[in-house]
């Protein structure tokens, strides 16, 4: 009787202290970061808003059909912006921002009457938005439905486009930024001045073209000119030569002008 009784007390003892360990165990749900909401409702925007685009009827007309475009950016953007006012990570808020940034471009293409603004908005609003939008999907890991897979994967083609170009420019306005000219004599008195550019990238550039201006002591333009390197490929050097200086320049301001990349 007392070895049952000593079993029964033991069995009770361990079932007690089970029930003591699941209960520290037990975690309650964190509630989803700002972060996490964030990420949530971009995708059912944009999920809804290709959704609402691919509904559009093909036989309206265009300016109806450019209307109805900028309702559907319109409501897309407000869930959007809702939840990225309480982003806390500062890059995911960058990339939101610069979609968002990109989306209100968009509208005003859709919304303006100007065939070259509809243009110039089109291109700015594509070199924001689409590179956004994959790094939102690739690392982010923003839902997008099944029926719009290829709308997505489209983009991204896209956007590996706009990277590349974007990548391209900003290298080569900070080349035409670090050029640094030797001043001298040229063969018939006049002043010239020499450099030696080089392409330190892995990106192939067909042609870059710079606008130079010279400027005198006050900062005032008194000549322009302009630098064309043209077959920049990785690794090459080229020379640059300016002669048409006026006397009284003092300093030689650079601009990126165009870039051409290699087809």
């Amino acid at each position: 009787m007392r070895k049952t009784t000593s079993f029964l007390f033991i069995m009770l003892l361990v079932i007690s202290m089970l029930g003591c360990s699941n209960q520290s165990g037990k975690t309650a749900e964190q509630p989803p970061s700002p972060d996490d909401i964030f990420i949530e409702e971009f995708g059912k925007a944009i999920n809804k808003r290709w959704t609402a685009q691919d509904m559009l009827d093909d036989k309206l007309s265009k300016e109806v059909y450019y209307e109805k475009n900028a309702e559907i950016l319109e409501a897309e953007l407000e869930s959007i912006e809702k939840s990225l006012a309480n982003v806390e990570d500062k890059d995911l808020k960058e990339t939101g921002s610069q979609y968002v940034e990109g989306a209100k471009k968009q509208i005003e293409a859709f919304k303006t009457t100007d065939y070259e603004l509809q243009i110039t908005y089109s291109e700015e609003s594509e070199k924001l938005r689409k590179p956004a939008l994959i790094k939102l999907v690739e690392e982010y890991h923003v839902k997008i439905d099944e029926e719009h897979n290829q709308t997505y994967r489209d983009f991204k083609e896209q956007a590996a486009v706009i990277n590349k170009e974007n990548d391209a420019n900003k290298y080569a306005e900070t080349l035409g930024q670090e050029i640094s000219f030797e001043k001298s004599k040229g063969e018939f008195g006049n002043i010239t001045y020499k450099a030696i550019v080089e392409n330190t990238s892995d990106i192939e550039f067909d042609s870059i073209s710079y606008e130079v201006q010279y400027k005198d002591k006050d900062g005032i333009v008194v000549g322009n000119d302009s630098i064309y390197l043209e077959n920049f490929s990785p690794g090459s050097k080229q020379k640059v030569e300016l002669i048409l200086a006026p006397e009284d320049t003092k300093t030689i301001s650079i601009s990126l002008d165009h870039v051409n990349l290699e087809q």
